[in-house]
């Protein structure tokens, strides 16, 4: 393979991005060099980076998005080479302008065709030009509103406003009433200006329930230019994509075919350079051009894994002046491959953001599965940044076992702890029996609300509550055990213990007790009380960093099943099989369950402050109240259990929180001061 002529790459990027784009530049020997905003300080593609370089703080605007800053930071890395990964300024002429000036190599097409085809009328005229098919649209040019009637007359009804400059669904808005057409237009502005920093918009023929295909093309500077098939996006939520999979199915083969084609024609039509994507809304066996996207996808993984083509390495041959390695006739789609983004996010609350820390994350490993993620252990999800904490893959020989594949991946083996995420709304879609079948479309989680409001099986998350209060019940036996004891399995014995813990928008009650000989655990619920055969517990004590790990295997029913539990202090993540609960441990007095640290006062569960009881300067004595908050349907009082002078108020009554958020600083007088709770 001839050498890459670029020394050091560095990614003007963050998150799985960077990481993504380091891991092909170090397997072609290429140096990598990463920024980084103050807050993303300790992230894992910091640490992996070669060298990185500080942005500051400030927001995106005076750091990822800052073009003459991410310029210096090249200068002071020693990088000959930029490439922006996909988001932030991945298709800003202005970064590859700016590359081009100061002299460093722009991983990318080049600025014009970036700037015709980041404006989505002139990529449409551009694609009808060369014969592609498009929707009918007409672009804004007249706000008089008989104008705008005649217009929208002109298009049809229903319609999209959409921005020229835009996407990801911002700046868009369906009009079904003629009658609603001005007001639409005038939000749809107002967005994209603040979006884009553009009011241009144009209006677009409505098309319902269409499948969402796009085509993956690449094209050096010889003129070669090779497709190299297509995938599907169809699963979204608010434009924004949710599962994609490689090839599209049920896509009748001569629209394909036709697909293929176009996209050939309008990368050839705009003079491409790099890697792109041409996108299409399908309706049975008609396609119309949609956009192309002059950067790498997030989805790029599935077609890597149907091809076996590393298109990130592509991408850096290709800035560099090297030819294609293939030709059209010398690439080929081998099996089946389907991603899932796993984000930070409660779907059932609107696609509530959940940032924090992650307190431990494991991601599956095994044949067919690749995982593309943004933190680690330890790592923080930011509420600054955009939700996605990692892309999970796999690809088999046909689309059901790929499908199975993933199914499973998303459900035992992945472990992430102390962020909740969208990971039972993945599974539930993969589940489905129209996703299986292959009928999916734009709309398909409108036509599906339940998936949405999916949640683990509740006999198995009842069953997850008992492993958990089998785990803390062993805990506490065994911490008052002489330390010469050796640890391991043991069988519970005589046991009689309520444990409370909450799950969401549920609660759940623990009491662990023997009738028989066989031990009986009861759980707060119309079903009956779960008699469990045997219970084995075992505790990882050697761990060192203040994490309580075990195993739970229970038997129920005949079945053993095993339980891996951590516990957070006072959050307790149990994983199974069948996927993962994440409790929090609610105690008489949270200062057992290392609630809050010396000083602090934290929410120990998910609800809304209906008082707050202290103010700045206040003095405080053990079990003085500081915060009532309601959750759970009941009423819970925060106490100092130490005696200090109240620093810091940082909630105020109607404030939503969430676990752990930090409610109250106390300094303290004496010993720390801690906090406990009553009902």
């Amino acid at each position: 393979m001839e050498e890459i002529a670029i020394r050091r790459l560095l990614v003007a990027n963050r998150g799985e991005i960077s990481r993504r784009v380091q891991r092909a530049a170090r397997a072609l020997g290429i140096a990598t060099a990463a920024v980084f905003a103050d807050d993303d300080r300790d992230s894992p593609y910091v640490v992996e980076a070669d060298r990185a370089v500080p942005l500051g703080a400030g927001g995106l605007e005076a750091t990822y998005l800052n073009v003459e800053r991410i310029i210096m930071a090249a200068r002071q890395a020693g990088a000959d080479a930029v490439h922006p990964g996909y988001g932030f300024l991945s298709e800003d002429p202005r970064l590859a302008e700016a590359c081009v000036a100061a002299g460093i190599r722009w991983v990318g097409p080049p600025a014009r065709v970036m700037a015709t085809m980041a404006n989505k009328a002139q990529a449409k005229a551009t694609a009808a030009a060369v014969g592609v098919p498009v929707l009918v649209s007409r672009v804004v040019d007249s706000y008089d509103p008989g104008a705008l009637g005649a217009m929208g007359t002109e298009v049809g009804y229903p319609l999209l406003v959409k921005a020229t400059a835009g996407g990801g669904g911002r700046g868009m808005r369906l009009v079904e009433d003629p009658s609603a057409l001005v007001d639409e237009v005038s939000a749809a502005r107002r967005e994209a200006a603040s979006a884009f920093g553009s009011d241009e918009v144009f209006l677009e023929r409505f098309v319902a329930s269409p499948r969402h295909v796009e085509v993956q093309v690449v094209a050096d500077t010889q003129g070669n230019v090779v497709h190299l098939f297509d995938r599907e996006c169809s699963v979204q939520r608010r434009h924004q994509k949710v599962v994609e999979e490689a090839p599209a199915s049920l896509v009748p083969e001569h629209t394909r075919r036709t697909m293929w084609s176009a996209a050939l024609e309008v990368t050839r039509a705009v003079g491409y350079e790099g890697v792109g994507t041409v996108e299409f809304l399908v309706l049975g066996d008609m396609c119309a051009f949609l956009e192309m996207n002059t950067r790498l996808q997030v989805e790029h993984g599935v077609t890597e894994l149907v091809t076996g083509i590393d298109l990130v390495q592509l991408q850096l041959r290709i800035a560099a002046g090297l030819p294609l390695p293939f030709d059209q006739d010398e690439v080929a789609v081998k099996g089946h491959a389907v991603e899932a983004r796993l984000c930070a996010e409660r779907p059932r609350q609107d696609y509530r953001p959940t940032p924090g820390a992650v307190l431990h994350a494991s991601w599956p490993e095994g044949e067919g599965l690749r995982v593309d993620a943004g933190v680690e252990s330890g790592s923080v999800v930011s509420s600054a940044y955009d939700s996605l904490v990692a892309k999970v893959l796999a690809v088999a020989d046909r689309r059901q076992n790929a499908l199975s594949r993933l199914r499973r991946a998303l459900g035992g083996p992945l472990e992430l702890d102390g962020v909740e995420t969208n990971r039972e709304l993945l599974v539930a879609i993969l589940s489905d029996d129209d996703f299986v079948a292959g009928r999916s479309a734009t709309d398909f989680l409108d036509r599906h609300p339940e998936l949405v409001a999916a949640r683990l099986d509740l006999a198995v998350r009842r069953r997850h509550a008992a492993a958990a209060a089998l785990f803390l019940e062993h805990s506490r036996a065994a911490a008052s055990i002489v330390a010469s004891v050796p640890p391991g399995f043991r069988n519970i014995g005589q046991a009689h213990h309520t444990e409370r813990f909450a799950d969401g928008d549920d609660l759940f009650e623990v009491v662990l007790g023997r009738s028989r000989g066989q031990l009986i655990v009861s759980i707060t619920g119309p079903e009956p009380a779960v008699p469990v055969q045997s219970a084995r517990v075992r505790a990882d004590t050697t761990a060192g960093d203040g994490v309580g790990r075990g195993r739970v295997d229970l038997e129920v029913g005949g079945i053993m099943i095993s339980h891996r539990v951590r516990w957070h202090r006072p959050e307790i993540a149990v994983s199974s099989a069948e996927g993962q609960s994440s409790f929090v441990l609610l105690a008489a007095d949270l200062s057992e369950a290392g609630g809050s640290g010396a000083g602090e006062c934290r929410a120990p569960l998910p609800g809304s402050v209906t008082r707050v009881l202290v103010a700045v300067g206040d003095g405080v004595e053990e079990g003085a109240e500081l915060i009532v908050m309601e959750a759970m349907k009941m009423e819970h009082t925060l106490r100092a259990s130490g005696s200090g002078t109240v620093a810091e108020v940082r909630t105020a009554p109607g404030q939503q929180v969430d676990v752990g958020d930090l409610l109250v600083v106390i300094e303290p007088r004496g010993e720390p001061a801690v906090v406990s709770s009553d009902r």
